[in-house]
């Protein structure tokens, strides 16, 4: 007679574990995943709108992603990994015969490094000279805001749109600006 063979079922094995928000945003649980084992958290990441972990505000074209750092029983801690905002809601904003103004860099700020990817769009058509004027006041206000806020500050303040207003306010300075927008946050350490 044959054996009967069964195989072991690899999803009873696993254990659903909450995931929690960083303290910055009220450590409310952002979701579930499962592991059959504690040490593969670690390292995952999740993506979460800004409306559901900051109430109350009008977020949701903004997106976070929280990395797991550590496991305690069946709740699983996260850190602010990045913040960046939809790429539909950056194709609404720029339209025919606007230019659209890119920086990317990397500034220090109290607690680490962040690398900043910020547009802003032009009310209608520019020169060169206007453009680079533009970009080196990103830098100049985007170096002035980092140096001084620790990482969670800043990206409450993007939260709030403090920082991109304040870049909206000095580019109109030199050219008429339709939207100013930080496209993606990256905490690099």
């Amino acid at each position: 007679m044959a054996r009967r063979v069964t195989s072991k079922d690899r999803w009873k094995a696993k254990v659903w574990y909450e995931i929690h928000a960083p303290k910055e945003f009220g450590e409310v649980v952002v979701g579930e995943t499962p592991a059959s084992d504690p040490s593969l958290l670690p390292g995952r990441r999740l993506e979460v709108s800004a409306a559901e972990v900051a109430k109350g505000k009008r977020l949701h074209n903004v997106k976070l992603i929280f990395e797991i750092t550590q496991v305690a029983g069946k709740t699983a801690k996260t850190k602010l990994a990045q913040y960046e905002i939809l790429r539909s809601f950056l194709r609404s904003i720029v339209r025919r015969r606007r230019k659209k103004i890119e920086l990317i860099k990397d500034y220090e700020t109290a607690n680490g490094k962040v690398r900043i990817k910020a547009v802003t769009v032009t009310a209608r058509p520019c020169y060169r000279s206007q453009i680079t004027a533009i970009r080196e006041k990103m830098d100049e206000l985007f170096a002035e805001e980092a140096k001084g806020r620790t990482t969670e500050e800043l990206v409450a303040d993007l939260l709030e749109r403090k920082v991109q207003d304040s870049v909206r306010e000095h580019a109109n300075k030199v050219f008429p600006v339709a939207a100013a927008e930080v496209r993606r946050l990256e905490i690099l350490s």
